[in-house]
């Protein structure tokens, strides 16, 4: 019983205090962006509870204790509601932001605010919880009034939980942003809050001109120089950028933010300063991930693989982002040749973002190692684990057995996955390449027509069937204006220009062919579109030309079969270069 009355006294002291005569506000959340203290809040006179609500207030105290805070904060929202205590408002509104119960807490924000309209903490803590209710106008009030009692404000962050709202909502906020700046011409943080609003609707150079007036007011915000330096990036003045943050770092030296913004400007300039950057902030949070990480990757990118290797493995320690620092630590493993280490890495890289990437590179690894085997066997063992994955794992099959000719197996196997995903494009294109290995040109051109009956405008499938149909049919008017259509729905894409200048050849126009062949060789020299090129100079009876387009190609691709059995068949046709000629083009006289 001792025990039990001492704790009615104790709670009876506590609740005391939410009427206390001193009263005091807490600081803002310190940022910083806020570092001034707010004023303190007139003293509140004492009055007592009524006996019900002073049994409800120990009940709620109970519940608190027991870690049964659903129970508590219904208590204490019912109680702050009927007697209007600031002091109940108050615990309130922090127990339901520590339960994370957004409308309780804004609920019982603005009963506190209304109390206390004096209070800095009550009014920012208002207009914080508005603006993550997307009501930003109503959460600028609130701000002027903690800029009216002297405290720390937060205009920026107001301005910035308005840039995902449609673009007639951001207006009627950079409008009372404006009537602010009417009411405080001095006060540089609303400039710079007009600055986020000019940046996201790119006015740029207007952005930049709030910022700077926001700094000249104002010289110590922080975040108006990093605004203010993030907009000359954007605007393309990256050395006058670095420059400036450069000398305003020196001048706060021990501001985190603003070295870290320094940091990342660097990784653009110099990678060797821009770790000793990122060091330094990791040497006061040494577990701190995203700084792991971007030393990992910088020491990756400058080849210093066992420092990468170092920092990858002490990300691993703090339990995150462990599948993203084995996939790197894979890759360096590939780069120094450990392929074995790198499947391990792989291997143990976990459902996620990552997970398909790495089951491709050990199915690629294992073969590389002649595992061939093993690299299928661990892909149907993982399709099979993962259902919902098991599409993604056909395809990546049916890869590998295509690059290893396999072409019988693969076409199976792509026949078994269309049983389980009927019609799906990716499966269909597949098996249709397949089927052009396999000489089953009825099959392909089945597979092919069936993706554009789905999709009349796949520029793929289009492309690929009538270059099919000219490259092994006399279908040529059919595949002209498959691959007209393909084109007109992806102009100057190379592909798709060697593709019409191939069938422009097969038809007998040659001066087209060249223009459209020699139009897609500049921008995709590829030994295919070499050999078309090659060819079609042939016949237009400049075979020196022909020859120096094939040699240049075969140079960057040695011992290149199509460009080699191009160049077989046409010398072979005739050692006379006149008498060879096109299909669709009889020999010229």
């Amino acid at each position: 019983m001792k025990n039990y009355l001492w704790l009615i006294a104790l709670l009876t002291l506590q609740l005391g205090a939410c009427t206390a005569p001193q009263h005091a506000v807490d600081t803002p959340p310190a940022t910083a962006d806020k570092p001034a203290q707010p004023k303190a809040a007139a003293a509140i006179p004492k009055r007592p509870f009524p006996a019900e609500s002073f049994h409800q207030l120990l009940v709620a105290e109970f519940a608190v204790r027991r870690d049964q805070f659903d129970v508590a904060l219904d208590h204490y929202v019912q109680q702050a509601h009927q007697t209007r205590d600031p002091g109940v408002a108050t615990r309130a509104t922090r127990l339901a932001q520590y339960m994370k119960a957004q409308n309780a807490a804004l609920d019982m924000a603005q009963l506190w605010a209304e109390l206390e309209p004096d209070s800095a903490e009550a009014q920012y803590t208002t207009a914080t919880l508005l603006a993550q209710n997307n009501q930003p106008l109503e959460s600028l009030e609130h701000m002027e009034r903690v800029l009216k009692v002297g405290g720390a404000t937060n205009f920026t962050a107001i301005a910035a939980s308005s840039l995902n709202m449609p673009a007639l909502s951001q207006q009627m906020v950079a409008s009372a942003i404006d009537e602010l700046i009417k009411r405080h011409p001095q006060y540089g943080q609303l400039y710079v809050s007009r600055a986020i609003l000019q940046q996201s609707q790119n006015q740029l150079s207007l952005a930049l001109a709030s910022a700077r007036k926001g700094v000249a007011l104002d010289n110590s915000d922080i975040q108006a120089v990093i605004i203010e330096t993030r907009l000359l990036q954007q605007m393309g003045k990256h050395e006058e950028a670095f420059v400036r943050l450069e000398a305003i770092q020196q001048q706060y030296p021990n501001n985190r933010r603003l070295r870290l913004q320094y940091a990342r400007l660097l990784l653009q300039k110099d990678l060797n300063k821009a770790r000793e950057q990122f060091e330094y902030l990791l040497a006061d949070t040494p577990n701190e991930i995203d700084l792991l990480m971007s030393l990992a990757l910088i020491n990756t990118e400058l080849n210093d693989y066992p420092q990468a290797k170092q920092y990858f493995t002490l990300a691993l320690a703090t339990g995150t982002r462990n599948n993203e620092a084995r996939y790197y630590l894979a890759q360096i493993a590939e780069r120094e040749n450990q392929l074995s280490v790198a499947i391990d890495h792989y291997q143990a890289i976990s459902i996620g973002d990552d997970y398909i990437a790495a089951s491709n590179r050990m199915a690629e690894l294992y073969s590389q190692q002649g595992d061939n085997a093993g690299a299928l066997a661990m892909l149907q063992q993982r399709r099979q684990q993962h259902p919902d994955l098991a599409l993604r794992f056909y395809l990546i099959e049916a890869e590998l057995l295509l690059s290893q000719q396999q072409y019988q197996q693969c076409h199976a196997l792509l026949s078994e996955a269309l049983v389980q995903h009927p019609n799906h494009a990716n499966l269909l294109y597949m098996r249709s390449l397949v089927s052009e290995k396999r000489d089953d040109f009825a099959l392909m051109e089945q597979d092919l027509r069936n993706i554009i009956a789905q999709d009349p405008e796949n520029v793929t499938a289009l492309n690929a069937l009538g270059y099919v149909l000219a490259n092994r049919s006399e279908r040529l008017d059919e595949a002209f204006s498959l691959i007209s259509l393909a084109l007109s729905l992806k102009p100057s894409d190379p592909a798709i220009l060697d593709s019409l200048g191939w069938v422009e050849y097969r038809r007998g126009n040659l001066n087209r062919a060249f223009s459209l062949l020699e139009k897609a060789y500049s921008h995709f020299p590829d030994p295919e579109v070499a050999s078309h090129l090659g060819e079609v100079l042939w016949m237009l009876n400049q075979p020196e030309k022909a020859r120096q387009i094939w040699q240049q190609s075969l140079e960057k691709h040695p011992n290149n079969p199509l460009i080699e059995n191009t160049m077989q068949r046409l010398l072979n046709d005739s050692s006379d270069i006149t008498t060879a000629h096109p299909p669709g083009q009889k020999a010229q006289p």
